[in-house]
């Protein structure tokens, strides 16, 4: 098949299978963020993503007609993930030789799979910048090799260095990594490979190099003043941010309007004081776990995870086991890391191919690269940066206590002895304290404290461990996985130009339908055109508040449908939603009162804190207008209001007699929510919300309902 031929069937492939798999409405997590700011052009999480919400705003106005704003929002990363994979095919004909005739089966193959790994799949299909982001980093290395092509071209016996047919390559790179910040910040990250790749390029032709070194001095400065002109014109999307947040829109996160609001949104503070270069120095989880199989965070356990999935779940480490699952999943380990031995192996072979080096030391870098940057927690370390504070500030606490009282212990044993502590009965707190052995550090700790109030100090409680990450980080090595891909085709190659008759005809029909594999392996899990669950979650959640009634809500997943229906759907917009977990900046308390002015007429209470803020609302508006809360609120923070905050659904109400409110909850689970198609697919929000309506359902059948509402309910436990 010719080239051309080859493109096309890759549009195609990829053209069914998205359209097969693609979700036709909001997903969790920041799904629904998306797609809601790009309906209102409103401004979402730090770092803004502007150009992602402008693009947004632009397929809506193209194809939302076709089936909403969160249909069209998702085609984004349909489209962008296509053609992605298209480069992917461009990139792997231009590294392997010229006089390799099946140059565009190997091109085909490493773009086919890709199509459908895992991870690359699950973005493709719903509303993010992954798929987009995805798009850039593999254009830049394109255009990296373009470059190449040029700069070694031959003209009169002499390099065109100097020619700004070259140089045109290296500044567009530039230009779409700065504006691809406009996405997400993973764009920038091939910038460092390209420049060692252009170092090793120049040095291999450095005699011809030097020759012609005073020509470009004479261009140098045009060349500089027209990388910052390009990278200056990159950056202003993010201009976007401070002029619509200047508008007051519906969302309008951290307020980037206000100069300080805006340095803190593009630096991420809203999570966490130290950069992420910084906090990179600190280890937060042990390396066999960032590295391995761990919970969350295990690169390998993603990696293997991506084409042929290992049964029992590749984030579990596995031995040779007894069941014949086990055993697969053995040998799926086995298998995939010979593969990955392979691949290095191939890409030796094309070790003086600075082409093939730089693939590999992409993968390097968004994998090995990203492990050490991201260090993403396993719950097991402490905060160790917050650590060093601590054990400075002890240090010079230490000077205040008398020399009779000992050192402190490790600072994990002491927080084990306060959580446990706290956690028995107080008439067995002084015995405990007084002859346990594990109560040893914790003694310390105290005879500290009281030697301090003596100077009017007290003990700073130490930090404690991170928590493990919440949900799964796969995404965050996509960029991984692709370039996988693409040594795989390599290393591959480097095996087929052996092969010869009957073999050759054998692996070559295996190169073309290798996406079958993944293809059948990944499609249920990331199947999600009949996936309606976070769209149902969202409207029965809003259903369940009276009209005119306030929302407290607490997390990303029961907050960011709920503004995708709002927002994007101009649905139930009565409900005042308000997330706790925001209303600690000043910011957020602004621009609730200012979106709902009624529900203070004392502006002064918008400085408080987040929890006399919300106490506060209520004061002012309950019993009047409904107030409820989340699942996850704990009625005993509002029993000044009422000793009532039952459970009618999906929601608690505060202050409904028990007996109205178990008539709501079997109403409202058996007759007022919507049920579509209650699959997991792999997904743990979905799982999540489905263990919601299971627990739920358990609860309501305790409530008397009749037979038709019990089969109701017995379905719901079912699923």
């Amino acid at each position: 098949m010719g080239k051309a031929g080859t493109r096309v069937a890759i549009i195609l492939l990829g053209v069914i299978g998205y359209a097969l798999t693609m979700a036709r409405t909001v997903s969790f997590w920041d799904c629904g963020e998306y797609i809601a700011a790009s309906n209102i052009l409103g401004i979402p999480h730090p770092p803004g993503n502007p150009l992602f919400v402008l693009l947004g705003r632009v397929f809506i106005l193209l194809f939302g007609w076709i089936n909403g704003p969160a249909f069209a929002v998702n085609l984004i990363s349909a489209i962008s993930s296509i053609f992605c994979c298209l480069l992917i095919f461009e990139i792997t004909v231009k590294i392997l030789p010229k006089e390799f005739e099946k140059r565009n089966l190997f091109g085909f193959f490493a773009a086919s799979i890709s199509l459908f790994g895992n991870t690359f799949w699950f973005n493709a299909v719903e509303a993010g910048a992954y798929g987009i982001s995805m798009l850039i980093i593999m254009l830049q290395i394109y255009l990296i090799l373009k470059w190449n092509e040029t700069y070694e071209s031959v003209e009169s016996g002499e390099l065109r260095v100097e020619s700004w047919k070259s140089w045109k390559y290296l500044l567009f790179i530039l230009y779409i990594s700065f504006l691809g910040l406009g996405f997400h910040t993973f764009c920038i990250l091939p910038l460092p490979a390209i420049f060692i790749y252009v170092l090793i390029i120049k040095l291999k032709h450095r005699k011809k190099l030097f020759s012609t070194l005073n020509s470009q001095l004479s261009t140098l400065n045009s060349l500089i003043l027209t990388a910052i002109l390009l990278i200056s014109l990159a950056l202003s999307v993010q201009l976007y941010l401070p002029i619509r947040s200047s508008t007051e829109p519906l969302m309008n996160q951290n307020n980037p309007a206000k100069i300080e609001n805006f340095w803190d949104v593009l630096n991420r503070k809203q999570y966490g004081d130290m950069n992420m270069f910084e906090r990179a120095l600190y280890r937060r989880g042990a390396l066999i776990n960032q590295f391995g199989f761990s919970e969350n965070i295990g690169y390998l356990g993603y990696h293997l995870n991506q084409w042929v999935p290992a049964p029992l779940g590749a984030q579990t480490l596995g031995t040779w086991g007894e069941s014949r699952l086990e055993k697969m999943q053995f040998f799926h380990r086995i298998i995939f890391q010979f593969l990955i031995i392979a691949v290095f192996a191939g890409v030796w072979m094309f070790r003086k191919n600075p082409s093939a080096m730089l693939i590999t030391a992409m993968f390097l870098l968004s994998s090995a690269g990203l492990v050490f940057y991201l260090n993403m927690a396993d719950g097991t370390k402490l905060e160790s940066y917050r650590a060093k504070q601590w054990n400075s500030e002890i240090k010079e606490l230490r000077k205040l206590v008398p020399n009779s009282i000992p050192n402190l212990t490790d600072i994990s044993k002491v927080n084990t002895a306060l959580s446990f502590y706290a956690s028995i009965p107080e008439e067995t707190r002084e015995n405990w304290l007084k002859i346990a052995s594990a109560a040893e550090g914790l003694r310390t700790f105290l005879a500290w404290n009281e030697a301090l109030k003596e100077h009017g100090k007290k003990m700073p409680l130490p930090p404690k461990a991170v928590h493990r990450d919440v949900r799964n980080r796969d995404y965050f090595f996509t960029p991984a996985f692709l370039f996988f891909a693409i040594m795989s085709a390599i290393a591959c190659s480097a095996a087929f130009q052996k092969l010869t008759g009957r073999a050759e005809r054998f692996a070559t029909l295996g190169l073309m339908f290798a996406w079958t594999i993944p293809f059948a392996c990944n499609f249920e899990a990331n199947n999600r055109s009949k996936d309606f669950i976070a769209r149902d979650f969202a409207m029965n959640v809003l259903n369940s508040v009276p009209q005119n009634g306030i929302l407290i809500t607490y997390g990303d997943n029961d907050t960011f449908p709920l503004w995708y229906m709002q927002m994007a759907e101009n649905y139930r917009t009565d409900v005042v939603v308000i997330n706790d977990a925001l209303a600690y900046s000043d910011w957020y308390r602004e621009q609730v009162l200012r979106a709902y002015p009624k529900l203070m007429e004392n502006e002064q209470w918008i400085m408080d804190s987040e929890r006399d803020f919300i106490y506060k609302i209520i004061d002012n508006n309950w019993p009047e207008r409904s107030v409820n809360f989340m699942l996850g609120a704990k009625p005993e923070d509002y029993e000044e209001f009422s000793e009532n905050m039952h459970l009618i659904g999906l929601v608690r109400n505060l202050g409904m007699e028990k007996s109205a409110a178990d008539s709501f909850l079997l109403a409202n689970l058996t007759a007022n929510y919507s049920y579509s198609e209650l699959k997991a697919r792999g997904q743990e929000a979905n799982e999540q919300t489905m263990q919601i309506y299971k627990y739920l359902a358990n609860i309501a059948l305790r409530k008397e309902p009749n037979e038709e509402q019990r089969s109701v309910l017995q379905k719901l436990i079912v699923n």
